[in-house]
């Protein structure tokens, strides 16, 4: 079986190092052909009542409220000095109830309307002892009154 293949493959490597084939004459050249240009036909179009169009689709964006809910008319009548009752009674309870930072109130709100309008604002109330000391109004840009 070694020998069949050697001679095989002696008689394939022999055979192509051989220029004994004919060579195949050339091709006559073909003469440039061109298209002439055909008149321009006007576009047809069918009538609007037979296209078929697809209903559209609304995507829902829902209203989403995050936080407390303030009315700056209610956060202009904080006072100074006023109780944490009287406070909460104002504008309610905070946003955030931290039990290591007792003397502060963070009231925050992000809320999407409609998926569009979008209110950010945080106000922080900071207590000494049971009396409002400090109002931190700078996060109220977002807080309008309506």
């Amino acid at each position: 079986m070694k020998r069949l293949t050697f001679i095989m493959l002696a008689f394939m490597v022999l055979s192509g190092c051989s220029n004994s084939l004919p060579k195949m004459p050339e091709m006559p050249k073909l003469p440039k052909f061109s298209m002439p240009e055909l008149p321009k036909m006007p576009k047809l179009s069918m009538p609007s009542w037979t296209k078929a169009s697809l209903p559209s689709i609304d995507i829902y964006k829902p209203t989403i409220l995050q936080g407390s809910i303030l009315d700056i008319k209610d956060v202009d009548q904080l006072e100074l000095g006023m109780s944490k009752s009287a406070v909460m009674d104002l504008i309610g309870s905070p946003s955030i109830s931290d039990p290591f930072h007792n003397y502060q109130w963070d009231y925050i709100n992000h809320s999407t309307i409609n998926g569009e309008l979008s209110i950010h604002y945080h106000l922080k109330l900071v207590f000494s002892g049971d009396v409002l000391s400090e109002i931190d109004k700078s996060g109220l840009d977002g807080l309008s009154s309506n």
